[in-house]
């Protein structure tokens, strides 16, 4: 049962992405402009935002993004709270350095049955602090 919704989610996703090409602009940023050929190297989906200019969201394989949006005489690109346009090239390359940062970090959880070698803040793994006696006992000797 599990394949054939998978397989119904891979025919809708084929079908939303033929009724909805990717702009050649936005394809030439990518590739050219901003390094990122072959595609499918570094890019897992990109998606367009309803969003006012329009604009385009670059997921990248790591589970990082960044935006692409048209700007009146320049493609801009958002990393984050930091935008660049690829018109200029000091900012390009800049954005070129902000995009291999994102390629670069790691979202990988470390696995659980790992040990876990740095032990506690205080510098160690303690024992637990024996608890005293209730109050009307005596305590053993």
């Amino acid at each position: 049962m599990k394949s054939l919704k998978q397989y119904i989610k891979e025919e809708i996703t084929k079908l939303q992405e033929e009724q909805y090409p990717t702009p050649p602009e936005i394809l030439d940023a990518l590739k050219d402009k901003l390094k990122l050929n072959p595609l499918n190297r570094y890019v897992e989906n990109l998606k367009a935002v309803n969003s006012i200019p329009p604009s385009y969201r670059v997921f990248l394989h790591n589970g990082e993004f960044f935006d692409i949006i048209y700007e009146q005489f320049s493609l801009l690109v958002k990393i984050g709270s930091k935008e660049y346009f690829l018109g200029d090239i000091d900012e390009k390359n800049y954005a070129i350095k902000d995009i291999n940062r994102l390629l670069t970090r790691s979202k990988v959880k470390p696995e659980e049955d790992e040990e876990d070698l740095g032990g506690d803040d205080l510098g160690g793994d303690l024992p637990p602090l024996p608890l005293p006696p209730p109050p009307d006992e005596e305590p053993e000797a």
